[in-house]
């Protein structure tokens, strides 16, 4: 299949690569950015500057474009809860301004891409589709306008005014990634060794599977539901074992302990509350660090065929492009 399609969110980790895929499979591209994002590193594509709360932006986007598929992945992934105003303006405004404008344009498909947080927290609890969420009350900002977001999809579904599908991944890696467990993970192992080593355990999916499965969902026979995106179930401590070994540093044996841990988490508290500042541990993060994240990803695998790289491939692609771009230095008997 290949069509007008236009993605949100181009520039982003997920969207670049969704973004290569895309033009590598012949569609024609929008990438609709905003100011100040790497524009520079998507490949040949029609680049619409603008922001989801701009409905003039967002149309301009549109325009030109043919039953275009729309791939929705936007969004603002912040787990301090000071930034909720922002969060839920970024997420479910922005959502409801993609919505609109895609109606407008006639759009063939919404495809958004949310997250498994709109489940809440449920350790340990392998969570299905079907699964009940608790987000309102245990989840953080970020799970509940994720939920939210997703409502508004749904609406739109059950009006006919725009056929949808929803994803929910897991915990995403792979090249691109500069942020999010790069600098959780990979940078502080390489460079002095991580000091706490989460104790939870949590599912762990390629970016690659994650496009593979965004672009079938644009034809799949599924209308405003949801798909769990799962992949490898591994602990914090594989984890962390599994890149110490891929960069040849100290392998820890053990993980740090839950009440040490929650310890860290009341420190950065209160430091976050005398200076103001992001706390270092957020509860949101906490959590992730303690708990138990599983799912049943089934149905994305006989509907999507959602595939599953394994772990380790995974962590050396990543680790391999922080080299490339000198995040890593390259050392001796690196593999």
């Amino acid at each position: 299949m290949s069509a007008d399609t236009i993605v949100t969110g181009a520039a982003g980790f997920v969207g670049r690569h969704l973004v290569e895929r895309l033009v590598a499979e012949g569609w024609e591209v929008t990438a609709f950015c905003r100011e100040g994002d790497r524009v520079d590193l998507l490949p040949d594509v029609r680049i619409a500057m603008g922001d989801l709360g701009d409905a003039e932006s967002l149309d301009k986007a549109f325009a030109g474009t043919e039953d275009p598929v729309v791939f929705h992945l936007a969004g603002n992934t912040t787990t301090w809860s000071r930034n909720r105003v922002a969060q839920f303006r970024d997420n479910v405004d922005g959502t409801q301004g993609v919505i609109e404008a895609a109606e407008r344009a006639g759009a063939r498909r919404l495809v958004a891409t949310s997250s498994i947080s709109a489940y809440g927290y449920q350790p340990g609890v392998r969570l299905r589709e079907d699964s009940s969420t608790n987000v309102a009350r245990m989840g953080d900002n970020y799970g509940k306008s994720k939920w939210a977001a997703e409502q508004l999809v749904k609406a739109a579904s059950r009006s006919g005014r725009l056929s949808s599908v929803i994803l929910n991944p897991v915990n995403i890696l792979g090249a691109y990634d500069s942020a999010n467990w790069s600098q959780q993970l990979i940078l502080p192992i390489y460079e002095s060794g991580l000091r706490v080593v989460p104790p939870g355990s949590a599912t762990w999916i390629s970016v690659h599977d994650v496009v593979a499965a965004q672009i079938a969902a644009a034809q799949a026979p599924l209308e405003g539901e949801n798909v769990i995106l799962g992949g490898t179930e591994a602990t914090f401590l594989e984890v962390v074992q599994t890149i110490a070994r891929l960069l040849d540093k100290p392998v820890p044996e053990r993980a740090t302990s839950r009440a040490f841990l929650g310890l860290a988490f009341l420190a950065t508290e209160l430091k976050s509350a005398a200076t103001g500042t992001e706390p270092e541990l957020s509860l949101a993060k906490y959590r992730r660090a303690t708990g138990n994240l599983v799912v049943d990803d089934t149905k994305a695998r006989t509907g999507l065929g959602l595939g599953r790289t394994p772990l380790v491939d995974i962590l050396a692609e990543t680790i391999n492009w922080l080299r490339e771009v000198g995040l890593l230095r390259p050392t001796a008997g690196t593999r």
